[in-house]
């Protein structure tokens, strides 16, 4: 962060800074956790469901932190002759003082919310904007209610610039990490199926999307993918006062996207007629390099210069990666899965030629509400024999996949699963020499331990 005194701080944050005397030190940083808490930063022990931040205060102060935070349910002891900051909630004054210090701040702010694709937009984004600003990102995926306000504070006084992801899993979080984060040009990468557990609909995902509106610059920009119908629609429906720009396939779109070429390696594409190549696999990277190509027109980078910006030297790991290792490659995609999101994991896989045989690893697709399994049955029916060899099933909700799969599979190529060991046995029994295989599935079911596990296969 830019320097600030622990007056500014106590300021931004509403608390009662104890000695007042101490006012005048500079802080170096502000931290929420202590194991990469450095001399002189300011401790935020964070209340969450597992852990107290309080029980670490101690080892705060060891490490060199010049003043911690604390709420009103941990007062220090009389004789406890350390500078702290006492605030009602330890959550809210570090929200409160990330939202008052970005009031603070004079620099070009980036806001990127969707269903799917946002953490690769940021990443794009952040590399083209860096051929002309200094400019910082969300780190990993921490774009929520604690990840927002860390990644604010961590702007410092060379940033220029700063691409913010926000996400959500109900309504009015993105509303709060909008008026957060204050964006001079907001994106909607689309509406997808994740999230239909609490919101329902994807209509319901849609509003909740557009929430990023409200935090928006009353001169800033509004981009959005316009081939997404349940968004297009959601859009048609609101009066937006700020400038609107739709990119897409479709003609109606502002900005035209047209799809050229797909290697191992690279996805080409043209904007408007210029062409352009993103160092990523997989068809929509079309759409997710498209809006930093976008972004970079707005803020006054020529094409050139955008695309060197596309050569990405820093993705957030877990996505659509092509790992090779001796004798096979395997196409990781673990962060996450919806129904939208593995039809287009199971597409790229299609597009990749040059290999003896395929191998689908598929897991199951969470937070998808009271349609789950019909939604896993639907997707099922889209694997095509044609491209994959044999697929495996792993989890509860993957049997469902199965099943559909069954509409178009010899039964004796697909396989069902309750223990990742037992998968993994059956994989290293199928792979042969020059086989590509697909890992897809949720979060939660941890799917890199069976590619870290698969790794050490010699083909």
């Amino acid at each position: 962060m830019k320097h600030q005194t622990l007056g500014q701080i106590a300021k931004y944050a509403k608390a009662e800074l104890h000695p007042a005397i101490e006012e005048s030190r500079i802080v170096r940083a502000v931290s929420i956790d202590t194991r990469t808490l450095n001399e002189g930063d300011v401790y935020v022990p964070i209340i969450g469901e597992r852990l107290d931040g309080h029980r670490f205060i101690d080892t705060a102060f060891d490490k060199g932190a010049i003043a911690s935070f604390h709420d009103a349910s941990h007062i220090p002891s009389h004789d406890d002759s350390r500078t702290y900051l006492a605030v009602d909630d330890t959550t809210e004054a570090f929200t409160r003082l990330a939202a008052n210090y970005r009031a603070s701040l004079d620099l070009h702010m980036i806001g990127i919310t969707g269903s799917n694709g946002k953490t690769t937009t940021k990443d794009i984004i952040h590399s083209v904007m860096q051929q002309k600003f200094r400019t910082i990102k969300t780190t990993g995926n921490l774009n929520n209610a604690i990840g927002v306000p860390r990644t604010l504070l961590q702007i410092n006084e060379d940033s220029e610039a700063a691409v913010v992801e926000m996400g959500m899993s109900g309504l009015g979080e993105i509303s709060h990490l909008t008026r957060l984060v204050r964006p001079h040009i907001a994106i909607i990468t689309n509406v997808g199926e994740a999230h239909l557990e609490q919101l329902g609909t994807r209509e319901n995902i849609a509003k909740a999307k557009l929430e990023i509106l409200e935090g928006l610059d009353a001169d800033g920009i509004f981009l959005y993918n316009y081939d997404n119908e349940i968004l297009r629609n959601a859009v048609a429906q609101r009066s937006i006062p700020q400038r609107v720009i739709s990119f897409g396939t479709d003609p109606g779109a502002d900005v035209t996207l047209v799809l050229e070429r797909t290697t191992p390696v690279s996805t080409s594409f043209s904007v408007d007629g210029a062409s352009f190549t993103v160092d990523l696999l997989g068809a929509y990277q079309m759409y997710n390099a498209a809006v930093a190509v976008i972004v970079g027109r707005l803020y006054g980078l020529d094409d050139t210069t955008i695309q060197k910006g596309l050569h990405i030297t820093d993705q957030t790991k877990w996505r659509t990666e092509l790992e090779h290792f001796e004798g096979f490659d395997i196409l990781v995609d673990v962060y996450k899965s919806n129904p939208s999101s593995l039809e287009e994991a199971l597409h790229t896989a299609g597009l990749l030629h040059g290999y003896h045989k395929k191998i689908a690893i598929l897991g199951d697709m969470l937070e998808l509400g009271p349609d789950e399994w019909e939604l896993h049955r639907d997707v099922g029916r889209k694997i095509d024999p044609n491209v994959f060899d044999d697929v495996l099933f792993y989890g509860k909700l993957s049997k469902a996949m199965m099943e559909g799969a069954m509409e178009n599979f010899d039964p004796s190529h697909l396989f069902h699963f309750d223990a990742k060991p037992d998968l993994v046995d059956k994989a290293k029994y199928l792979i042969s020499h020059n086989s590509l295989v697909l890992v897809k599935g949720s979060r939660a079911m941890r799917l890199e331990e069976v590619v870290e596990s698969l790794s050490v296969v010699t083909a």
